[in-house]
């Protein structure tokens, strides 16, 4: 688990913009335009953070990021972590830059690209669904940040635009170079942009533009770190025991029973043992598919059949205490990992319950 270094860096450098202000400053940017419509900013951060893991193909590293910022936006609402937590699963089950999409084209035995084509509307299906679930939770919940927070953002809305905007900018800067930071490299054909050196380039703007001294930001980097490593250390040992039940054989054969299926409800059972092998051993989403799409594969199902699939997996992993997006949902909204899969749960079964009728009908 400790192998996973990008959530750890971003989750050092998310704290260290927030005690530098970085994110209050742009909270408080946005209430300025958006006045009381807040739950719009919370719904556009889950289109982001879709975005974001779309691009780099994997989630945990963007939750980092992201997530302080909606927490100090608009608290641990549970609509919205679970809507940021659909969005990611989505995105990451069906980017051209995953590994899950790369088992789902080559069990389909198409181009990467065209089963990724193929994908992306139910793609945007879900990323909406998850960003519409997070405005409804801030309409039906309200802000739930901290009334210490309350007293900072009073203060920070009579503070004027330009040293928001002053303030803001590590956190933008961060923010831009995970979203962006791959797609620049390869622009300019150089690994620029990467963990390190994008936590290094936020870290030297937090102390010349936030009020934090050189000490102080090395502090809080440093302090940042400590909760997301914690987690981890936990997650490592509980997947210990998933590994040893994998190695008896339990999940494969579990695996195997969806071939025994009548073929007219072979995906959609395909579809619900990708979820339940997903919620033990959701660390390992690409090993999850390789047991069941070799089955699809066998009968000649379609690409959107491989699709759906991966999806369930990744919406499976989404209530998985092992799974590396939650524990950055956990670190970036201060709230219990277990917490956060009892509250995702009914969410992800009624997104289950969507993708198996589109398996049914798109199939």
């Amino acid at each position: 688990m400790f192998s996973y270094t990008s959530p750890i860096l971003y989750a050092a450098a998310a704290v260290m913009v927030s005690k530098g202000g970085g994110f209050q400053a742009i909270i408080s940017l946005a209430k300025k335009v958006l006045k009381d419509k807040i739950g719009l900013f919370a719904g556009f951060l889950v289109l982001v953070q879709a975005l974001a893991t779309y691009m780099a193909g994997m989630g945990a590293g963007n939750t980092m990021v992201i997530a302080p910022l909606v927490a100090v936006a608009v608290g641990a609402i549970p609509e919205v972590i679970a809507g940021m937590a659909l969005a990611t699963a989505v995105c990451f089950t069906t980017s051209p830059a995953s590994t899950e999409t790369v088992l789902a084209a080559d069990a389909a035995g198409i181009d990467v690209g065209i089963h990724a084509s193929n994908m992306l509307p139910f793609t945007l299906l879900f990323v909406l669904l998850g960003a519409a679930l997070a405005v409804y939770g801030v309409h039906k919940r309200g802000i739930m940040t901290v009334g210490e927070n309350g007293e900072e953002g009073a203060e920070e809305t009579d503070t004027s635009s330009g040293k928001l905007w002053v303030q803001a900018v590590p956190a933008l800067a961060l923010l831009l170079m995970v979203i962006a930071g791959s797609k620049i490299n390869k622009l300019f054909g150089i690994n620029i942009f990467m963990p390190v050196t994008n936590v290094i380039i936020t870290a030297v703007l937090v102390a010349i533009l936030s009020p934090l001294t050189i000490n102080e930001t090395c502090e809080a980097l440093g302090d940042g770190s400590r909760y997301i490593l914690t987690t981890l250390f936990s997650v490592g040992i509980f997947l210990g025991f998933i590994n040893i039940i994998a190695e008896l054989g339990t999940f494969e054969e579990l695996a195997a029973l969806v071939g025994k299926a009548p073929s007219v409800v072979i995906v959609p059972c395909a579809v619900l043992m990708s979820f339940l092998i997903a919620i033990p051993s959701g660390a390992m989403c690409a090993g999850v598919l390789a047991l069941i799409l070799p089955t699809l594969s066998l009968l000649g199902m379609p690409s959107s059949a491989m699709g759906f699939v991966a999806i369930a997996a990744g919406i499976g992993t989404q209530v998985s205490p092992v799974q590396v997006n939650l524990a950055a949902l956990s670190d970036g909204f201060k709230v219990e990992v277990i917490t956060i899969v009892k509250n995702n749960m009914k969410y992800m079964l009624i997104a289950l319950g969507l993708l198996v009728i589109c398996s049914f009908i798109f199939v």
